[in-house]
């Protein structure tokens, strides 16, 4: 039996819901940017797409991020969305390679496609931004961007679910 915790928001223990947001299964992205501010970049696992009309996608990043002054600074990133052999990627800009931590871009190659924002070589989906609107929510900014250009490869998805990383596998239909 599942134990269900159903209290009011301010009495939600934040071990409790961190741990419950840690089964959801979401895909891995790298976000960098650069530019007069600065080269930077984060491992988000928060993005998704806003709008249509202007084409647009949203992530969050904790307040204290270095990287977040940065991106603002420059107004322009690119969302990095890694594929299932992207692992090192994330955890170099997770700040888990120690040896990559004064330069994490060493841990892959990098292109740059509008903006002039890294754009990461054999990304899943790559979206290249120009930073719309920052907002403030709790410990987190959440941060919209226009997108300016789309490159996408065939390639399975990097994905985080219980405090691991996953692959996606196929599954047969099944007839009704």
């Amino acid at each position: 039996m599942t134990r269900s915790h159903m209290t009011s928001s301010h009495m939600i223990d934040p071990a409790h819901f961190r741990s419950a947001m840690g089964r959801a299964a979401t895909g891995v992205t790298v976000v960098t940017t650069d530019g007069d501010a600065g080269r930077a970049g984060v491992t988000v696992s928060t993005l998704c797409s806003l709008s249509l009309e202007p084409p647009s996608v949203l992530f969050c990043i904790h307040r204290e991020s270095k990287t977040l002054p940065l991106l603002i600074g420059n107004g322009v990133f690119v969302a990095n969305i890694l594929s299932g052999d992207q692992q090192r990627v994330a955890d170099s800009f997770a700040g888990l390679i120690p040896e990559l931590r004064e330069d994490r871009f060493r841990a892959a190659e990098w292109d740059r496609i509008i903006t002039g924002a890294p754009a990461l070589r054999g990304a899943l989906c790559r979206f290249d931004c120009r930073l719309a609107s920052v907002f403030d929510f709790g410990s987190h900014r959440i941060v919209a961007g226009e997108v300016l250009g789309v490159e996408t490869h065939a390639e399975e998805p990097l994905v985080y679910s219980n405090r691991a990383y996953r692959r996606l596998q196929a599954c047969e239909a099944v007839a009704s």
